[in-house]
């Protein structure tokens, strides 16, 4: 077949696609008419990808459907969604398989062009599970500001109406208006809409509502984010993952993590703290969410700010007041023995003492404890 056989061929399909609005289906016509054509035609493929990264991924590009203003509950009148700014996120931290994956994630899109110009699609949809507290939320933020895209949210589980057509028709409003311009959408508590199918618990309406976020998620345009995050993976309908281009676990931190959570925490003020004592806490706080070191550091700091107290003080202080029912006798001791062993004789005995509120006996009969264990 010729060139202009070629483009005959895919002239049609582009104009009734573009002619009927379907911002979706032109996409994917473009993208496969520019693998079709590449060997024929590359100069022509390279403009239409061109054009493609300009008007659909590009934030400064044109916005299909216009503008229009957020949408609200119908009966209600409160916003279903709201914007936060990304300004002031801070990179997270996260374990560097997870680190690199996100990275690729970002990297393509901002490659958007260079896949479009070879006939692929740049990836758009995003699932993160894990605990509560581990950071899902402020990753998606992070993503936003890297992306250079307004981020915007739906928290799910205070969406759901006890009338569920009125819950599809609100979900179905914010899923167009985040399709309607680039932007990041975060959809919160994304098992409140998605549930299983199968589940015989759930009623009709609610499956119809997974149907429609199916078809939504499978006709996503290429300017938008959306990124889906839930605590409970194992309630999502099986379908649901497959319609993702990258699904991420986000586990709770391990220790290097934690050391550095608390100490980006902490800010210009976390210089001031013996890396022994940040090592110390990290190791007893294996299981703890970085939200909570997040707020335990913090904490620390105003304590540390109003009453101008030694910080490493005030950090020791929140440390206990918040995790006393975590540490037991011989925890505290493992904590008084981690800072000796990574200290090298910064703390004497009555330091400690004084740090950790306590007598110097009872210090002292902690840190023999690693002698007679030994």
């Amino acid at each position: 077949m010729s060139r202009t056989d070629r483009l005959k061929t895919w002239l049609p399909k582009v104009a009734e696609a573009g002619l009927s609005g379907d911002q979706k289906k032109l996409e994917i016509v473009l993208v496969r008419a520019i693998r079709a054509l590449k060997s024929y035609s590359p100069e022509t493929c390279k403009q239409l990808g061109e054009l493609l990264a300009e008007h659909s991924v590009n934030p400064n590009g044109l916005r299909w459907n216009g503008g229009g203003p957020p949408p609200v509950d119908a009966e209600e009148g409160f916003a279903l969604i709201r914007s936060e700014s990304t300004d002031d996120v801070p990179a997270p931290v996260m374990p560097p398989w997870i680190a690199k994956r996100v990275e690729q994630f970002v990297g393509e899109r901002k490659g958007s062009q260079r896949l479009l110009e070879e006939g692929f699609l740049p990836p758009g949809l995003v699932l993160l599970t894990g605990a509560p507290g581990t950071g899902k939320t402020m990753l998606s933020r992070w993503m936003a500001r890297e992306l250079e895209l307004p981020f915007v949210t739906l928290d799910l589980a205070t969406s759901i109406s006890s009338f569920l057509g009125k819950t599809g028709f609100n979900l179905r409003r914010t899923l167009d208006f985040a399709r309607s311009r680039p932007c990041v959408l975060l959809l919160d508590e994304f098992d409140a809409i998605a549930k299983r199918r199968d589940d015989a618990s759930e009623v009709g309406e609610l499956k119809r509502i997974v149907n429609v976020l199916l078809k939504e998620l499978e006709d996503w345009p290429l300017q938008s984010v959306l990124i889906a995050a839930t605590n409970h993976p194992d309630l999502l309908d099986c379908a649901i993952a497959r319609r993702f281009d990258l699904v991420i676990d986000i586990p709770m931190p391990g220790k290097k993590e934690r050391i550095e959570i608390l100490r980006q925490s902490g800010r210009r003020f976390s210089d001031e703290i013996p890396a022994a004592i940040l090592h110390a806490m990290a190791v007893s706080l294996d299981g703890v969410s970085g939200s909570e070191l997040d707020s335990l550091m913090n904490a620390a700091v105003r304590q540390h700010l109003a009453a101008e107290q030694e910080l490493v003080r005030s950090l020791v202080e929140e440390f206990q007041l918040r995790l006393s029912k975590r540490l037991t006798g011989q925890s505290i001791g493992e904590v008084l023995r981690s800072i000796q062993a990574n200290a090298e004789g910064l703390f004497k005995v009555r330091e400690l003492a004084e740090l950790f509120g306590k007598a110097p006996s009872t210090i002292q009969h902690h840190l023999k404890k690693e002698v007679q264990h030994g």
